[in-house]
């Protein structure tokens, strides 16, 4: 006869659940001593820095567009100590590809990086997903999805202790938009002395080397204005093709920076914003915008 397994007592720990990166050593390098040379090298150095509350920052290549990043998080990298340090970082990314349609909060405990684990904040999870039925606890787009991936170590480099809330967003409808907008100002708006907000987002992809520009342009010059019914109209009229481009459009509308003075994180040499070609032929727009 086998024996059944006894139940758990009130003391058992329970294994930790971590998410593991799926580009590293393809997108940014996966040994810790590279990473934090290549950040170093791009000009961010621990505690050292703006006090931004919210940023926009691409999530290509490192080789590409880390530097870019980089300038975005330069913009808040200051906020290590004082009364508005920053205690959690609010993470929304896109999903490439069309099987996912929804606003998914992570299961994980940790995301890993090379440098270390970021815990994830599921108390404030649980206060999104309590908000909206919209909102679905689910790891499996978070596991194989990279929009945020990229950007985790650079979270680990500025802000070590920090807690993660990760969101990944799939499908571009206004209702997803509104409701994200709606669900974060409610949650987030009295917590902003201590959060940092980081959308990650892709100016524009198109085929069209010459459509690719204009609507990058027309990006950076809407996300600049701050005004989220222009943003919107743009984003749902296809003026823009920007890959986060609902994300944005929900910090906008959230009104998380509408007090916040919004400027460009230009990279050395490049101005705001650096194209490169992507995949399937398109030509991607990359640029960082900061609101402090």
């Amino acid at each position: 006869m086998h024996k059944l397994p006894k139940a758990a007592s009130k003391d058992t720990v329970l294994p930790r659940r971590s998410r593991f990166p799926i580009v590293a050593s393809l997108f940014y390098p996966d040994d810790a001593a590279e990473v934090a040379a290549r950040l170093h090298a791009y000009g961010l150095e621990m505690g050292k820095g703006g006090r931004a509350k919210a940023i926009i920052a691409p999530h290509g290549s490192w080789d590409i567009s880390g530097m870019i990043a980089a300038g975005a998080f330069i913009t808040a990298a200051g906020r290590t100590e004082g009364p508005d340090r920053v205690e959690r970082v609010l993470m929304l990314g896109p999903i490439h590809g069309e099987t996912e349609k929804g606003i998914f909060l992570s299961e994980s405990d940790y995301f890993s990086t090379p440098l270390g684990n970021l815990a994830v904040d599921h108390l404030y999870s649980a206060n999104l997903a309590a908000l909206s039925p919209f909102f679905v606890v689910d790891d499996i787009p978070h596991l194989k999805e990279h929009s945020l991936e990229v950007l985790l170590p650079l979270v680990k480099y500025c802000f070590p202790r920090a807690l993660i809330i990760p969101i990944l967003l799939g499908g571009l409808g206004p209702e997803y938009i509104s409701i994200l907008a709606d669900t974060l100002g409610k949650v987030f708006g009295p917590l902003m002395n201590n959060t940092l907000c980081i959308v990650s987002c892709n100016l524009s992809v198109n085929p069209d080397p010459s459509l690719a520009r204009i609507q990058a342009e027309e990006a950076l010059k809407l996300l600049l204005n701050k005004d989220p019914w222009q943003f919107g109209t743009a984003l749902s009229r296809k003026k823009v093709s920007s890959c986060g481009g609902a994300l944005a459009a929900s910090l906008l509308e959230s009104g998380l920076v509408k007090d916040l003075e919004a400027t460009t994180c230009a990279a050395p040499s490049n101005g705001p914003m650096l194209s490169a070609r992507g995949e399937e032929n398109t030509i991607v727009y990359y640029g960082a915008i900061s609101y402090q």
